[in-house]
């Protein structure tokens, strides 16, 4: 854990983003001291151990040659009230984007926010007189240079972004050498949202100390957006440092107050299981104002609190301390998370452009491998991730990082619509397989992957330029044998898209393989093939394509179900196993005793079957009914998007 209490103790942070009610984003100069003080109290009552407050730059730099004295006098009463309350604080520094509106300081004038010297000397002389001044604090946790900050500058180049950052950096640390250091731009950068804006979380890495995620996810798929999450904290934490969920929320305006506590709930619990090291919500307080900017034309912005404007609370206010009472014990170091790993692949050209491939190349990468992960976890597997290498051409083709494939460390591996892949991680792959490593991957019309029909064993009938498609709405998959979670003579129904070339499928004229599912005709669906020690697994469609394109949910899961299944052929006697669609286990033990948490993502209630091969044991505590029908076996209910808090021992 990068974040520690004032008595070196692992610190997982629970906290929120703040504005006061009375002002908002014009708290420095709206000053109503008696207002703070309240707020950080009830902070503390509601059991936060952490707070994000924004310096305003417009009001602390008016002057691009001297920080607002009065502001720093301020900013320091706030740290006060923060130290009396034993309540931590991240600084932001640059607050220029705020609520929907960029709040621009006028002397700026046009130029360059980063690479105009003027304004980059300006900035330092900022955020070395705050730094300065504040770091005698001992109840500031870390600093954030800026909310936000792609939404604030114009576009750069990731050269000019990686240099600004170096520098800026460089400064507080000259100055405060051992507080961790974060960009606050949100995490949106190619790596997570695969998509290019210059900010470049490979680059970035070597300068910040930990990665803030924002994210609000709004979409067709109830299952995408509960796992969002999981997915982009698996996503930044492969880049080699601690991950926080630096902003996350809805406004009431958008839900009910008692599914705004559901959503809060179900981002602390996922947070936590996938290795995040704290969540901020945005925010403390609701707003009611008659014409300020931004709120007057961004009005839903005015609920995202759990503290209404009469200072009630919201149910999503309560959540905080029962949640922080659990993080807290579990993320000390004589707890270890168990974890048996699923790996989801993702190719370089996700979150790298490379020149000249087919057009038009499909663009939806982030919510195929958001799906896939869906997909994974609603199999209830313990997922992480595995990118491919970019070999970056204008780097004189270095390779942005290395990357050993070891069957011990991730012994299975995921590769929805396997299309490009760079040629020396080909070579990679297939020494993976061939010393013990298992590899589930689907079909993709014109697929660049060099000899993957030789890995699946299959002789194709694919066409050039031409996709191959079944001339009805479904197909009829029949199960050939006894496998995983299937039976021989299982029927499944899945559906058919001919509206895009991408969800052509693969004609198989023979295979050597061994099929395990088949359509009605008798062409391959799902084969096994043994390739050295190891074991490939190929599907003749593109099945998380159609999934994406899909909305019945019930065949996703059967979908899911042959995850399971490839998955149990690896880990064949876990130590606890968790079922039922959509719900979320973490385990972690200390000697003899072991805690499982088990978070329900679905919106409806869902039946669990908890598995264990621990002998000896027995449940010290519960906070759900359950039924021990066998000696290994429980049985329990959980209602929507709650949670499961269970205690084992040895004995």
């Amino acid at each position: 854990m990068i974040f520690k209490d004032i008595d070196g103790n692992d610190l997982f942070l629970i906290g929120v983003n703040y504005w006061p009610a009375s002002s908002a984003i014009n708290m420095w100069t709206e000053w109503n001291p008696e207002e703070l003080i309240e707020d950080v109290g009830r902070m503390n009552q509601l059991g936060l151990n952490c707070c994000r407050p924004f310096l305003y730059m417009p009001a602390f730099m008016e002057r691009e040659d001297q920080v607002n004295p009065i502001m720093m006098e301020r900013l320091e009463f706030f740290l006060n009230i923060c130290e009396e309350n034993e309540l931590y604080s991240f600084p932001t520094i640059i607050v220029g984007h705020m609520s929907g509106e960029d709040w621009d300081v006028q002397w700026r004038d046009g130029a360059d926010f980063i690479t105009d010297r003027r304004i980059v000397d300006a900035v330092k002389l900022y955020i070395s007189t705050v730094v300065k001044r504040t770091s005698g604090f001992k109840y500031i946790l870390g600093w954030l240079l800026s909310n936000e900050l792609p939404n604030y500058i114009e576009q750069q180049s990731p050269d000019a972004i990686s240099q600004w950052v170096r520098e800026i950096i460089s400064t507080i640390k000259a100055i405060d050498p051992n507080r961790p250091v974060s960009i606050g731009d949100g995490g949106w950068c190619p790596e997570i949202i695969g998509e290019e804006n210059g900010f470049h979380l490979r680059k970035l890495n070597q300068y910040q100390d930990f990665v803030g995620l924002h994210y609000y996810p709004r979409g067709m798929s109830p299952w995408r957006h509960t796992y969002t999450t999981a997915f982009r904290t698996r996503l930044a934490r492969e880049w080699g440092k601690s991950v926080i969920i630096e902003e996350f929320g809805t406004s009431t305006t958008l839900c009910s107050e008692e599914n705004q506590a559901d959503y809060y709930r179900s981002v602390f619990y996922s947070a936590l299981i996938n290795g995040a090291e704290g969540a901020l919500s945005w925010c403390l307080n609701d707003f009611d104002f008659k014409d300020k900017r931004p709120y007057s034309h961004h009005a839903y912005e005015e609920r995202f609190g759990v503290v209404k404007t009469d200072k009630s609370l919201k149910p999503a206010a309560k959540e905080f301390k029962t949640f922080n009472k659990i993080a807290s014990e579990l993320i000390q170091p004589e707890y270890q998370q168990i974890e048996q790993l699923a790996a989801l692949f993702i190719p370089s050209n996700y979150y790298y452009e490379y020149p000249y491939q087919f057009q038009p190349e499909f663009k939806q990468w982030y919510d195929l491998y958001l799906e896939t992960f869906t997909l994974l976890k609603r199999a209830n597997l313990d997922v992480k991730m595995v990118f491919e290498p970019a070999q970056e051409l204008e780097n004189e083709g270095q390779y942005s990082h290395e990357l050993q494939l070891n069957p011990e460390k991730s012994p299975v591996l995921f590769i929805p619509r396997m299309k490009l892949m760079t040629k020396p991680m080909r070579i990679q792959l297939d020494e993976y397989i061939r010393t013990g490593g298992t590899v589930y991957f689907s079909f993709a019309n014109d697929s660049w992957v060099l000899d993957w029909h030789e890995l699946a064993g299959v002789e194709t009938d694919c066409k050039f330029g031409v996709p191959d498609f079944y001339d009805s709405d479904s197909l009829e998959i029949v199960v050939k044998e006894d496998w995983g979670c299937f039976q021989r003579g299982q029927k499944l129904q899945i559906p058919l898209n001919n509206s895009d070339p991408e969800f052509g499928y693969c004609p198989v004229l023979e295979t050597s393989a061994k099929v395990l599912m088949e359509d009605k005709s008798g062409s391959p669906f799902l084969i096994e093939h043994s390739v050295g020690e190891g074991t490939v697994y190929f599907c003749s469609f593109p099945i998380e394509m159609l999934a994406l394109s899909s909305h019945d949910e019930q065949w996703k899961y059967i979908l899911s179900r042959i995850y399971r299944s490839i998955y149990q052929t690896v880990y064949t006697n876990p130590l606890f196993s968790i079922e039922g669609d959509g719900l979320e286990m973490g385990v972690w033990n200390k000697g003899a005793l072991y805690q499982v948490l088990i978070f329900n993502h679905a919106w409806v209630e869902q039946q669990g079957l908890l598995t264990t091969r621990l002998s000896n044991w027995k449940i010290e505590q519960s906070t759900v009914v359950y039924d021990q029908k066998k000696s290994n076996k429980i049985e329990f209910s959980l209602s929507r998007k709650s949670v499961c808090h269970l205690t084992l021992s040895k004995h």
